[in-house]
């Protein structure tokens, strides 16, 4: 299965389940389903060709399994982002909303505008996530950065060697830890990954 611009709305009132779809069908976003229970929403995911990225999700829908737990049970299974529409804005229910860690908890009556931005949101969480686990952050020592963004810089090792007080040998040692320990085969790739990062 694969992941793009998709969203699954669950909301237990069709006429503002289908107002938020037609918005999100104008903004060119993939709705995947619309489901008014947790068992709908579970099965449209599990029957899904494209897992939805963003979930819309009512806090007070139908059925045992309340938006919340429908929440976490989606992030875990799916790797979902969450956004939280409701009407209750009281401590016993903000506290189990934010127990699945939303992207956004938009209060009825929210505007347009206010859906669109925390789509937005929800999907850049999303893609900074998914990258991070495509791309994982090096793992460098200080001296080991210092090293690499010296010969970034189009020093040799000699060089480097001399301008940090330490030997060629030890330059060479650094360099292959590098690229041994993150597996990376080449030096200019690890320097791109430096890049990328900062």
């Amino acid at each position: 299965m694969m992941t793009n611009n998709s969203i699954l709305i669950v909301e237990d009132e069709l006429i503002i389940a289908n107002g938020i779809a037609e918005l999100l069908a104008e903004e060119e976003y993939d709705v995947t389903g619309i489901a008014k229970s947790a068992a709908e929403a579970l099965l449209i995911c599990r029957k899904a060709d494209t897992l939805p990225a963003v979930v819309l999700c009512d806090i007070n829908i139908k059925g045992d399994v309340k938006g919340p737990e429908l929440a976490l049970q989606l992030k875990e299974e799916f790797d979902a982002e969450i956004i939280f529409l409701t009407a209750y804005s009281d401590s016993k229910t903000l506290q189990q909303a934010f127990a699945a860690d939303p992207v956004m908890y938009l209060i009825k009556p929210y505007n347009d505008t206010q859906l669109l931005v925390a789509v937005q949101m929800a999907f850049h969480k999303f893609i900074k996530r998914q990258t991070a686990r495509i791309y994982p952050k090096l793992d460098l020592t200080e001296r080991e950065k210092e090293i690499a963004r010296l010969i970034a810089e189009g020093l040799t090792s000699k060089q480097v060697a001399r301008q940090l007080f330490i030997s060629i040998e030890t330059v060479k040692t650094h360099r292959r830890r590098m690229l041994q320990k993150n597996n990376i085969s080449n030096f200019p790739h690890l320097v791109y990954i430096m890049n990328r990062e900062s």
